[in-house]
């Protein structure tokens, strides 16, 4: 079963990016976390909390194959509680869950949309686009809020782009500045001439933090546990170490993830359908997806396994890279820089009939579509509608 978990943190939280630490700043540490962080958080709570009694639920896996022991030597796999997926978290306060601000909405009102020009021309396109993404409004430096309102979504992916608000990060959360000091690990003293200034991650008032999870333990016998149910029996709330230098949240236990994004609409027109990630994506080719032919944007995704889909990546909009890293204890080793896809960037696909559109909208929405780490809450995305600009 799927929950919605309510994260409220105790004081600040340090979520920093992953550029190395130097000179007098510990870097920026308050950035909004990504989807992994949580997944491992809940992760380590739960294996403290039934670290004797794993095996209550779960079969023990002892035939490991040569890679699976390097792997797991290098800390780079694990055998326990690998059902556990979850989704994010969002801002929420007492309006709703917040989402990121698509790429392709603008200030002004309405969304920027592939340019179809009415004459050959060449562009600097990199493969397989055919078509830039701009709009015909007035050029201004204002840009939209970051954040929209997950009720609101529906209304964008429906075309519906008139009246919608977006609010600044900072109406949800703040960034908190505040100095250390070096330690010195062998004397366990203070470091001499050692000084730095940290950001931390400070929640507005009324505001807290929503994901959703689920984690099923299961026997080769077939005998299955819901694990987040074992660890809301006693009670609907714990604690959750949240972040760098050991933060903390209190974590409640709430709903089914039911209503997390509404269904896809009912018609594309032109059969032209847009994804939109709620979550930063990673894909083994930068802004690519890997289930996109690199050479004619063919979509190489099935529904069932068996339907293959007539769709074609023909435009994108797409922010910046975010650059994330951590440490793995098992490994006693930093984890290797990863740039991902930007929560909000926007894909474009043509696709050969209606029936096409409709079964590429039942395969990426609502759902994590990254190359990798999609139980981790990575990729999830929605789909909407979208038409050209005529030029």
């Amino acid at each position: 079963m799927n929950y919605e978990l309510e994260l409220h943190p105790r004081d600040v939280l340090y979520f920093r990016d992953g550029r190395p630490l130097g000179g007098s700043s510990d870097g920026i540490g308050s950035l909004w976390p990504h989807p992994a962080l949580f997944h491992s958080a809940l992760l380590a709570a739960l294996q403290r909390r039934f670290a004797d009694r794993l095996g209550e639920w779960e079969s023990e896996h002892h035939r490991l194959t040569v890679s699976e022991q390097r792997k797991q030597e290098r800390g780079r796999v694990r055998f326990h509680l690998g059902g556990l997926k979850s989704w994010d978290p969002f801002p929420k306060n007492d309006e709703g869950i917040w989402v990121s601000t698509p790429a392709d909405l603008l200030v002004q009102g309405g969304v920027a949309s592939p340019m179809q020009f009415s004459r050959a021309g060449r562009a600097n396109l990199p493969e397989p686009l055919q078509y830039p993404v701009g709009s015909l409004a007035g050029a201004t430096k204002e840009k939209p809020g970051e954040w929209l309102l997950l009720s609101e979504l529906a209304h964008y992916l429906a075309g519906e782009t008139k009246n919608l608000r977006t609010v600044s990060a900072g109406e949800l959360y703040l960034a908190e500045a505040r100095p250390g000091i070096g330690i010195d690990a062998e004397r366990r003293s203070v470091e001499e001439g050692r000084f730095y200034s940290a950001e931390y991650l400070r929640l507005a008032k009324g505001v807290s933090m929503a994901a959703f999870a689920s984690c099923a333990a299961k026997k080769y016998s077939g005998a299955e546990t819901d694990m987040l149910a074992e660890l809301f029996r006693e009670a609907n709330r714990c604690d959750l170490i949240f972040g760098g230098q050991r933060g903390t949240a209190r974590l409640e236990c709430g709903r089914s993830r039911a209503a997390l994004v509404e269904d896809p609409p009912e018609s594309f027109p032109g059969n032209r359908v847009k994804w939109v990630l709620l979550s930063p994506g990673f894909f083994c080719r930068g802004w690519l997806p890997g289930w996109v032919d690199q050479k004619s944007g063919a979509v190489m995704l099935r529904e069932n396994k068996s339907d293959a889909v007539d769709a074609r990546l023909v435009a994108a909009c797409i922010p910046k890279p975010q650059a994330v890293s951590g440490w793995n204890p098992a490994a006693g080793a930093p984890k290797a820089t990863r740039l991902l896809v930007p929560a909000g960037a926007v894909y474009y696909f043509e696709c050969g009939t209606p029936e096409d559109a409709q079964r590429l909208s039942r395969i990426l929405h609502g759902r994590t579509k990254p190359d990798a780490l999609g139980e981790q809450g990575l990729g999830l995305g929605v789909c909407g509608r979208w038409d050209f600009i005529q030029l």
